[in-house]
């Protein structure tokens, strides 16, 4: 209820997936009221649009939009999102993550999976190739119920052993090219491995 007049919302999208989130107004009050959007943290560069016009709103991250007008059934609200994959990394003081890197897109966070590791590969000699092209996004619809999986290249060390110390020269990598898989998707292939975090190596 709004003001004794019923506010009635319809929405068209295919968020997280794609960054385009669609809000039709299917009945509202005649006189002029506020509508607040959400704009998430992550969203840096986001736009709002009206009726395919701009808001003329300001749109932060991690902020509400406000968008106050007289509204009639059928205005339609935009909310676009970049979706870029992009690596984040964690405070100095984890200790546990630091010199390590995860992939995230969006609202989603991604992990690598032995599934999609060569046979009897350590989750532990996975390290990521920080020196590659942009991350290759692609939307697998008939790959664990429909997912945007993300395309990287890694390096596999090959030099360890299963001592509890060894002296260490310079290691030995192999590359392999494989996918990330959204955290909330792993352990549906068999039992599996994953890690979220993975150290990464820059040539400097």
């Amino acid at each position: 209820m709004l003001d004794g007049s019923i506010l009635k919302l319809s929405q068209d999208t295919e968020y997280p997936w794609k960054g385009l989130v669609k809000i039709t107004l299917d009945a509202c009050k005649d006189s002029s009221f506020d509508i607040k959007v959400r704009i998430p943290k992550w969203a840096v560069g986001s736009t709002l649009s009206v009726n395919g016009e701009t808001a003329g709103v300001n749109v932060i991250p991690g902020t509400f939009s406000t968008i106050n007008r007289v509204w009639k059934a059928g205005d339609t609200i935009i909310l676009d999102m970049p979706m870029e994959a992009t690596l984040i990394e964690g405070h100095n003081r984890i200790e546990e993550v630091r010199n390590q890197v995860a992939v995230k897109r969006g609202p989603m966070v991604y992990c690598i999976e032995t599934p999609d590791l060569p046979k009897d590969t350590s989750i532990l000699d996975v390290y990521l190739n920080g020196n590659t092209p942009p991350l290759e996004v692609l939307h697998k619809p008939e790959f664990l119920g429909g997912v945007t999986i993300v395309n990287v290249e890694l390096l596999l060390r090959k030099d360890k052993n299963g001592d509890m110390y060894q002296a260490v020269t310079k290691p030995n990598f192999e590359s392999f090219k494989t996918q990330l898989v959204p955290y909330f998707a792993w352990s549906n292939r068999d039992q599996a491995e994953m890690t979220v975090f993975i150290p990464v190596i820059w040539d400097i």
